[in-house]
């Protein structure tokens, strides 16, 4: 119930009606590497990620793999379950060890009929991934590799708040390969070419922005 009440998703609904979606809720915990479910499977039930991160990709027959959004703690996924999909159009796959829990389509609706509050929370999240996407077709559609990995460090400097200057990647360089479109022998070349022309400095995963104006201008 506790946990219920500290998702943002839910603020605000009265303790009636979260003890409401608490029986309903299924929790699941997942090592790192597991699948939540599968591209093509039903879509019967709304999640929330409680701890932890995963991501959310689509195959292609030819077994490409394309990540389309990461999701952290807090974070609710499969909303397509909400508005008449029947079928999930990606697989969510862990990237650490997670807790998710999981509504039933019926009970969510049920809320939502209740409660403008938490339609509103959803309509903004639907918003921010809808922005995602159109910035991710743009990048892939549009740019050239160079283009890509600067957008993605000024992206992820943003995500970070602030005048932040200094990147931690949560994924390996073969998912920022995934997200980009391309390898991670060429996400190593990019930023061993950035480093060279005194852009960024690279420390594993952490990435210092020297010259920001400077990733913008590559970043076109």
């Amino acid at each position: 119930m506790r946990a219920l009440e500290e998702m943002t998703l839910l603020q605000g609904l009265a303790p009636q009606e979260l003890a409401e979606l608490a029986r309903d809720a299924v929790w699941k915990t997942f090592a790192p590497g597991e699948f939540v479910f599968h591209q093509g499977e039903e879509a019967r039930r709304f999640h929330v990620l409680h701890s932890g991160m995963l991501k959310l990709f689509r195959s292609t027959a030819e077994g490409r793999d394309q990540t389309v959004h990461l999701v952290e703690g807090g974070d609710p996924f499969c909303l397509c379950s909400l508005y008449g999909a029947k079928i999930l159009p990606v697989s969510a796959l862990t990237m650490s060890a997670c807790e998710v829990v999981a509504f039933s389509v019926k009970s969510m609706e049920k809320q939502l009929r209740r409660s403008p509050l938490v339609l509103l929370n959803i309509v903004r999240v639907l918003n921010t991934r809808l922005m995602h996407s159109y910035q991710m077709i743009e990048d892939l559609a549009l740019r050239n590799i160079h283009q890509r990995v600067a957008s993605f460090l000024l992206h992820a400097a943003r995500v970070r708040g602030g005048d932040s200057l200094r990147v931690t990647l949560l994924v390996s360089r073969q998912e920022v390969a995934k997200i980009l479109g391309t390898t991670p022998e060429t996400i190593s070349r990019v930023l061993a070419r950035l480093c060279q022309d005194g852009l960024i400095e690279a420390r594993g995963r952490e990435i210092i922005l020297l010259d920001h104006k400077g990733l913008v201008d590559v970043a076109g």
